[in-house]
């Protein structure tokens, strides 16, 4: 496990010599006017980063941190957080979806907690590429192609239902992608949570975390189901207007992610206490 930091910095920052005597390989963005922005990633046992950190601090620069799993790690997990990473499209229709999102119900327009009761739209069969999985802007459905969908079948993987995907012009489901969509509900588990930060929704009563981007989530073993391979936790998640629940999947489900290579997704550790 490391903890992985994407930082910038602008030109009048004035980092540069500091950096390339550090021995930071970084990338320069040209911008207007002759302005620049410097990015690089770096982890947190670079014996380098105490001094980034530093830097970061005194310029009160961007720093956007994750954590990343090695495979042995997510292989010996019972089980884990599913990430959707690639992004494609926004639920249709777009002009109105965010004020009024009409596939969920006990939408709070304050929070942006929900209960989806309908398919998304989706503006047009969406490009993959080499993704196997997406997910939409605004959103945090999981969409996956018939590949694996039969995969999943096939492994006898339990806990999901399929939604069609509707392409908006022509009503039609997509021939690309379904939803998979996760109706069971873990129990309340969260644990570790005193440095976690957190806001209460005063409309809908619901206290929501920030995302979870440091180490391992940490959950009651009494939370999870038995026999099921996908759950959605109880807690909710995100800042702002948005919420999600996380996706949790079992050990099954994990290794078949990464034995055939499925991109399109994260995996990140839970541990069960």
């Amino acid at each position: 496990m490391k903890i992985w930091h994407r930082v910038s910095f602008g030109k009048l920052d004035s980092v540069d010599s500091t950096l390339d005597d550090w021995g930071i390989k970084y990338k320069k963005t040209s911008g207007l006017h002759g302005y620049y922005l410097i990015t690089f990633e770096i982890d947190e046992t670079d014996p380098r980063w105490p001094q980034i950190a530093e830097l970061v601090r005194q310029k009160n620069a961007p720093d956007f941190f994750n954590t990343k799993f090695t495979k042995e790690e997510i292989l010996s997990a019972e089980w884990l957080r599913l990430i959707p990473t690639f992004e494609h499209g926004y639920p249709q229709p777009e002009d109105t979806w965010v004020t009024n999102p009409i596939n969920y119900a006990d939408h709070c327009p304050e929070c942006g907690t929900f209960r989806q009761v309908a398919s998304f739209r989706l503006k047009t069969e969406p490009k993959l590429g080499k993704h196997d999985f997406m997910t939409l802007i605004w959103g945090s459905a999981l969409f996956c192609t018939p590949k694996v969908l039969k995969e999943l079948e096939t492994h006898h993987i339990q806990g999901y239902e399929v939604w069609k995907a509707i392409i908006h012009q022509t009503n039609l489901p997509s021939q690309k992608v379904s939803q998979l969509f996760i109706p069971a509900i873990a129990k309340p588990g969260l644990v570790r949570v005193d440095d976690l930060k957190r806001e209460y929704c005063s409309t809908c009563h619901t206290t929501k975390y920030y995302p979870h981007m440091r180490g391992i989530m940490y959950l009651k073993r009494e939370a999870v189901a038995q026999g099921a391979d996908f759950l959605q936790s109880y807690e909710w998640f995100g800042d702002g207007h948005a919420a999600y629940r996380e996706i949790l999947v079992s050990n099954r489900v994990a290794r078949l992610i990464l034995e055939k290579g499925w991109q399109g997704v994260a995996l990140k550790v839970v541990e069960l206490v």
